[in-house]
């Protein structure tokens, strides 16, 4: 059964995942800087630990926030050297469209691979048509890393997403702010221990 990635773009939203038990939320903070918030964010480690928490697009932020992980976007993967993110002390999640961005990312040895957009997202800063859900059991069955189901999902589709196989639905509650839908990160498979990571592969709980 796929598992919930949730995306928020505020902290307030963050607390109202939190206190839901979501087993995957992404901070997606685009307008507003997560320093100020840091060290709340370091409690919910052990706060909340039936969470995983995953700080989009900044890998030193993630970091510093003891964040179980960070989701790179492929405009992302310039930003670091190669040995950087494959020795990064957390899970790394990286936003693909295509093959040749599979592959890249496969050189970063990342935990989890985000792929999409499924769907139509409606966002203006979308470069990439939709895959459907035909590609995505493509990409699925050809994966053996986690794959997290990304753009377009809500609840009329979200049971024929889960059925691909896909370990995790990537998901914006309802009510997020637009910026949250941005292009790079995913758009929502327990557990709140940081991962055993062996060849970047995700061998804990």
């Amino acid at each position: 059964m796929a598992g919930l990635y949730a995306i928020v773009g505020s902290m307030e939203r963050a607390r109202l995942m939190l206190a839901a038990g979501v087993p995957y939320l992404q901070l997606r903070f685009k307008e507003r800087p997560l320093a100020p918030h840091r060290e709340e964010v370091r409690g919910w480690m052990s706060g909340h630990p039936a969470t995983r928490v995953i700080i989009n697009d900044d890998l030193d932020e993630a970091v510093a926030c003891g964040a179980w992980g960070v989701h790179l976007g492929q405009e992302d993967l310039a930003r670091y050297p190669l040995e950087t993110i494959r020795n990064a002390p957390l899970a790394v999640g990286i936003s693909t469209h295509s093959d040749a961005e599979i592959e890249r990312a496969l050189a970063c040895l990342p935990t989890l691979l985000g792929f999409g957009p499924i769907f139509a997202t409606g966002s203006k800063d979308v470069a990439h048509a939709p895959q459907g859900l035909a590609r995505l059991r493509e990409v699925v069955a050809s994966q053996r890393l986690p794959i997290v189901a990304i753009g377009g999902i809500g609840e009329d589709n979200l049971e024929a997403v889960a059925a691909t196989g896909v370990a995790l639905v990537a998901m914006i509650p309802p009510g997020a702010p637009a910026h949250a839908r941005g292009r790079g990160g995913a758009d929502g498979a327990t557990g709140g221990a940081r991962p055993r990571i062996r060849g970047r592969r995700l061998t804990g709980p």
